[in-house]
C-alpha cells in the first residue's frame, strides 16, 4: 500500500484557525484582566475595614477569598511587587499568605526586585532624646521618597551595610542584632567571643554577608586578642554565626587590622588593611570567601594612578552588586574615580567613572561616599546632602538633605525582601 496523502488545509481556513486561536487567548487574558480587577477591589475592601494592621499582626490572614487566576500567573504578579507593598497585601487570601512564605518564592521576589527596581536608600541614624535611646532607619526609594521608617529602642550602635534586604546591627557590649526592616523583624544572636580582658574599649567589628553557594547570611566577627599600632603586630581571632544555626562557630585568626563594615560582593566580604600607628590605610585589600572560611589577598596594583598624592583617601563600596574601590582626590583638585572588581581574585579591574567635582565641594573634610548606581546616575552623600551626578553630562544635583541630630548616620543602597530570620521578634 502506498503512503497516504498528507492532508492539507487550504490557506483560508489555516487563516481562520490562527484567528481563532488568538481571539480565544484575547478572551483568556481579558478574562484574567477583569478577574484581577475584581480581586483588587476585593482587596480594597479588606483593607477599608482593617487599615491600622500592621504585617506583624497578621496572623492568619484576615479573609479567604479565593485567587482568580492560575499558581504561576499569581506568583509572576506578586514577585513583581515591591516588598513593603506586597506585605500590605498579605490580608487578602490565604493562597497568598503561603506564597510570601515560600523560600522559592522569596528567593524569586528578591532576584526580581535586584533586577528589576532601581535600588533604595536606607538611612541609619542613633538618637538620644530626653533620655531615650533608639536607633532609626529610613527607607527611600530610587527617587528619594520616603517609603516607610521603622525604630527600636537600643544603646549605641554601629550597622553594616544592607544585604539583600538585612542589616546587622552590633554595638560595644557585643549585643549583636539581625534585622529586616522591610517586615520589621529583629533576631538577637547568642553572645560572641570576648575581646581579651586587656582590650576592652576597642573597636567592634562585625560583618554581614551572603553565601550563594549554599544559600546562607553569615555574620562575621573579629575579636581582639592582641593590638599593637606601634608596631603593628596584631592578632584577631574571627568567628562567623549563619542565619538558623545555634551557635558562632570560632574559624582562626589573622595578622592584620581590618578597617570598616566589610563590603559583601559576589560570596565574599572586603575590607581594607589599616595602619593603625598612622591612622591610615594601606593599599591591601583582604576577603573573606564566605563558602570556605578562607581569606586571600585582593592586589589593588591595576588600579593605582601613576603619581601618588599625600592628599588622597580610598575607601570600599559595593555598586551594582560588585565590589569597588574608590579613590578620592582634594584640595588642588576634587576627583572621584570608581574601579570595579570583575574577576574576584584581583587581576581584572575595570575603571568605571572619573567624577570632578564642583570647585564647592572642594572642602571634603567630609568624606564623599558612592552609595549606589544606575541607568548612567551615581548617587553619593556627603556630609548630610545626598547628591547625584550624571555620569552622560558631567552635572552634580543636590537631591535630598539628610536630618541632623549630631550623632553619625549612615547610608546603604536597600532592597525590600521578605528574607525571613527564622525565628524572630
Amino acid at each position: 500500500m502506498g503512503d497516504s496523502p498528507t492532508s492539507v488545509l487550504p490557506e483560508s481556513d489555516c487563516d481562520s484557525n490562527l484567528k481563532e486561536e488568538d481571539d480565544d487567548n484575547s478572551r483568556m487574558v481579558i478574562v484574567h484582566t477583569l478577574n484581577l480587577l475584581l480581586f483588587f477591589l476585593r482587596a480594597k475592601h479588606v483593607f477599608n475595614r482593617a487599615t491600622d494592621i500592621s504585617p506583624k499582626d497578621i496572623d492568619p490572614p484576615l479573609i479567604n477569598y479565593g485567587s482568580p487566576l492560575p499558581t504561576d500567573v499569581t506568583t509572576n504578579i506578586l514577585s513583581r511587587i515591591n516588598g513593603r507593598a506586597l506585605l500590605k497585601l498579605l490580608p487578602v487570601c490565604k493562597e497568598w499568605w503561603s506564597l510570601t512564605k515560600d523560600a522559592a518564592f522569596i528567593d524569586l521576589h528578591l532576584s526580581l526586585a535586584v533586577k528589576l527596581i532601581p535600588p533604595g536608600i536606607i538611612l541609619f541614624s542613633y538618637e538620644e532624646n530626653k533620655g531615650q535611646k533608639k536607633c532609626k532607619f529610613q527607607v527611600f526609594n530610587h527617587l528619594l521618597k520616603p517609603q516607610f521608617s521603622l525604630e527600636r529602642e537600643s544603646d549605641p550602635a554601629l550597622v553594616t551595610p544592607a544585604c539583600n534586604g538585612l542589616i546587622c546591627i552590633y554595638d560595644f557590649k557585643s549585643s549583636i542584632t539581625i534585622c529586616n526592616p522591610t517586615t520589621q523583624k529583629f533576631m538577637d544572636l547568642p553572645r560572641a567571643t570576648p575581646n581579651s580582658a586587656r582590650l576592652t574599649n576597642v573597636y567592634p567589628k562585625c560583618s554581614l554577608g551572603f553565601d550563594p553557594i549554599r544559600k546562607k547570611y553569615r555574620v562575621v566577627r573579629f575579636f581582639y586578642r592582641k593590638v599593637d599600632h606601634v608596631n603593628q603586630n596584631y592578632n584577631l581571632g574571627y568567628e562567623i554565626f549563619t542565619l538558623g544555626a545555634v551557635w558562632w562557630k570560632s574559624i582562626g585568626s589573622i595578622g592584620c587590622y581590618p578597617t570598616g563594615p566589610g563590603v559583601n560582593a559576589k560570596g565574599s566580604i572586603y575590607w581594607m588593611i589599616g595602619d593603625g600607628a598612622k591612622d591610615t590605610l594601606t593599599d591591601k585589600i583582604i576577603a573573606l570567601n564566605l563558602t570556605n572560611a578562607k581569606f586571600r589577598d585582593v592586589s589593588l596594583s591595576a588600579t593605582r594612578s601613576q603619581l601618588r598624592d599625600d592628599k588622597e583617601s580610598i575607601s570600599l563600596a559595593q555598586l551594582e552588586e560588585n565590589l569597588c574601590v574608590v579613590y578620592t582626590r582634594f584640595f588642588y583638585s576634587s576627583t572621584v574615580d570608581i574601579w570595579m572588581l570583575k574577576d574576584y581574585l584581583g587581576k581584572k579591574w575595570m575603571h568605571k567613572c572619573h567624577i570632578t567635582l564642583p570647585a564647592w565641594m572642594g572642602d571634603l573634610r567630609s568624606k564623599i561616599e558612592p552609595i549606589s548606581m544606575y541607568g548612567g546616575k551615581v548617587l553619593l552623600r556627603w556630609g548630610w546632602s545626598l547628591y547625584e551626578y550624571d555620569l552622560r553630562i558631567g552635572i552634580i544635583t543636590q537631591k535630598y538633605t539628610l536630618p541632623c541630630n549630631g550623632h553619625p548616620l549612615k547610608a546603604f543602597s536597600f532592597v525590600q525582601s521578605l528574607v525571613s530570620l527564622g525565628n524572630s521578634s
